[in-house]
């Protein structure tokens, strides 16, 4: 009986019961049915920024969007890389199938279920091959509060970058470095805040984990994913400089990120430039001597130990990192995810990386009762500091105990 209710499943390489295949479908119902009902909330970025996008591609009869230089033309205003302005373009031409605000959110929720897909394949491989802990991690992945508001009221991205991040994370724990570089790139081609996840992979290639040639694959993609911009008419340099342009854009010490920064007035405006980049050599400085530190020491690295690295060097940039946004610690939620399944007592400091984003989100999307940001602060240090303490912990393991080497 069992054998006839058991189907094979090649996402997984593995047999899933009936009981997996229902849990999985109910969960994905259900996940989409809870973003639905987000659809018709219009956020401030949809608005001021969305909208108008869709607004000059539609001008613009679509595939010409990608041919005006943004900045130089007031009909292109977009600061996105030009693959986001490829989806802008494709909606345009499936324009009348629903409100431009819903297929915006759409590609956003179907990247959702990417996320999902992947991070329990990343819970699979990390907890050797336990499907219900896998389950689990694409159930949570689907329900997480920053995951739903992001993609189904906010209308933002946060979830197509993240799949590729997710899928190079998958692709190193496997030991595929091509698809590793490829996927980054990818990811990068969306956002560039897919570089919080290179201090990782640093601290991978010094503990010889990763293979830095296979980084020629990088140019390569984003090469390539240049080309329908560099056919419409769009120079390489001008296409290189766009995440240049958008970096400067913003001059608050945070925005709406409960990092060290919150302690700081926001109506400060004297030496603002000088604190931001004094914040961001101290970031470097402080992920040099991680890099060093990790280096120097010998350990039995662990699927576990990765994940918690990965998360931990995430969050301690974007701490003590100015001017960053509340939605820049997705990655390291998504993460989280993996990380509270492999010991249960992780999940305490997982919610609290869950629940704070809630707040910030609220702050700006709904108005949030809470002001003040500098306790969430405090709550937000206390969660790193944790996870630093484990990740120390964890470099304690002799080389060879567990592989028997």
């Amino acid at each position: 009986m069992n054998a006839f209710l058991e189907t094979e499943v090649t996402v997984f390489k593995i047999k899933m019961r009936m009981i997996d295949l229902l849990f999985f479908g109910a969960m994905l119902c259900l996940g989409l049915a809870a973003r639905y009902p987000l659809f018709n909330y219009e956020s401030g970025d949809y608005y001021y920024f969305l909208s108008h996008w869709m607004e000059e591609c539609h001008n613009a009869g679509g595939f010409g969007y990608i041919s005006i230089v943004p900045g130089v033309s007031d009909k292109s205003t977009i600061d996105y890389g030009c693959m986001y302005q490829y989806i802008i373009v494709l909606l345009h031409y499936l324009r009348g199938l629903a409100p431009d605000m819903y297929l915006i959110k759409w590609v956003s929720v179907i990247f959702d279920v990417v996320c999902a897909i992947t991070v329990s394949r990343i819970t699979y491989v990390v907890t050797k091959n336990d499907l219900t802990k896998a389950m689990m991690a694409f159930g949570i992945a689907m329900f997480l509060p920053t995951t739903v508001l992001n993609s189904a009221a906010w209308a933002q991205c946060e979830s197509i970058y993240t799949s590729f991040v997710l899928l190079t994370f998958l692709y190193f724990l496997k030991g595929d470095n091509r698809r590793l570089f490829i996927y980054f790139a990818l990811a990068y081609s969306f956002k560039q805040q897919t570089v919080f996840i290179l201090p990782f992979m640093v601290i991978m290639w010094l503990k010889g984990r990763i293979r830095i040639r296979y980084a020629l694959w990088v140019p390569v993609v984003l090469g390539l994913t240049m080309i329908p911009a560099l056919i419409a008419g769009r120079s390489p340099a001008e296409l290189l400089s766009i995440y240049f342009k958008q970096a400067a854009q913003y001059t608050r010490l945070t925005m709406n990120y409960p990092s060290i920064y919150a302690v700081v007035s926001p109506d400060m405006v004297t030496g603002l430039r000088r604190i931001i980049l004094a914040g961001t050599l101290s970031t470097m400085a402080f992920l040099g001597i991680l890099c060093y530190y990790t280096f120097s020491r010998k350990f039995e690295i662990t699927m576990e130990y990765m994940v918690t690295l990965a998360i931990f060097s995430i969050e301690a940039a974007l701490f003590m990192l100015p001017v960053m946004h509340e939605r820049y610690g997705y990655v390291a939620e998504i993460l989280c995810i993996v990380y509270a399944l492999t010991r249960y007592r992780r999940l305490a400091v997982a919610s609290a990386l869950w629940f704070i984003p809630v707040i910030t989100y609220s702050r700006f999307l709904y108005g949030s009762t809470v002001t003040a940001l500098w306790p969430l602060s405090v709550c937000m240090l206390i969660a790193i500091l944790f996870i630093g303490y484990d990740l120390y912990c964890q470099m304690k393991i002799p080389e060879g105990k567990i592989s028997g080497k």
